[in-house]
C-alpha cells in the first residue's frame, strides 16, 4: 500500500475505524514486522489521556473516594481522578476532578508521574497530581452518572488497603507509587 509507513521495525497499514463512542475510538489495522515478515491485525483504544490525584490535608491524611465502577462490577476505593478535556492541561484537569468529585482544594499543585497504562492496546497517558494542604471548600458537583463518597485515611491506613488487596485499581496504585517516591 502507498500509505504504509515504517516505525522501529514494523511496516503499519492504514487502519480503519471499528467504532467510535465518546469514551474511545476503536482503531484496527495491519502490521508487519519487518525481522520475522509475519502479519496481523492490531486493534488500538483511543483514549484521551486521563488524571489522578493525590491530594493530601494539612495533617496528612490522603483525599479518598469510592464509586461503583463497571468494569468490575463493583464500588472501587481510589482517589479523583479522570478525562483531561481536549485543550485542557493535567494540573488543571487535575485541580477540577479534585474538586467537582471531593469539593477539595489545596495548594501547590505538580506533576508528580505519568504511565501509559497499556501501551499494547492504549496511545494515552495518565498523569498523577499531587496537591498539598487540601482542604473541603465546597460541595461536589458530580457528573450525573457519579456518586461518589469522598472520605480521608492516613498513608498508613490507605497502604494496609493496597497490601489487603482492597485497593487493587492499577492507576491508583501507580499513583501511590509515585507519592511514596516523593516522601
Amino acid at each position: 500500500m502507498k500509505d504504509d509507513i515504517e516505525v522501529h521495525g514494523w511496516i503499519l497499514a492504514q487502519e480503519k475505524e471499528l467504532l467510535k463512542t465518546p469514551l474511545a475510538t476503536i482503531r484496527s489495522g495491519p502490521a508487519r514486522c519487518q525481522r520475522t515478515g509475519r502479519k496481523k491485525e492490531f486493534i488500538r483504544f483511543d483514549f484521551s489521556d486521563w488524571v489522578n490525584v493525590v491530594a493530601v490535608t494539612p495533617i496528612g491524611q490522603l483525599v479518598m473516594i469510592r464509586q461503583f465502577r463497571y468494569g468490575s462490577c463493583r464500588p472501587e476505593i481510589e482517589i479523583p481522578g479522570g478525562i483531561i478535556d481536549p485543550g485542557e492541561d493535567p494540573i488543571t484537569a487535575g485541580c477540577r476532578e479534585l474538586q467537582e468529585e471531593t469539593g477539595y482544594r489545596g495548594n501547590q499543585p505538580e506533576i508528580i508521574g505519568k504511565v501509559c497504562p497499556n501501551p499494547a492496546l492504549q496511545d494515552n497517558y495518565c498523569y498523577t497530581i499531587l496537591v498539598k494542604d487540601a482542604v473541603k471548600s465546597d460541595n461536589p458537583k458530580q457528573d450525573d452518572m457519579e456518586d461518589i463518597e469522598c472520605f480521608l485515611r492516613s498513608y498508613k491506613e490507605v497502604t494496609a488497603l493496597v497490601r489487603q488487596g482492597t485497593i487493587d485499581h492499577g492507576l491508583v496504585l501507580n499513583a501511590l507509587m509515585f507519592y511514596a517516591m516523593t516522601k
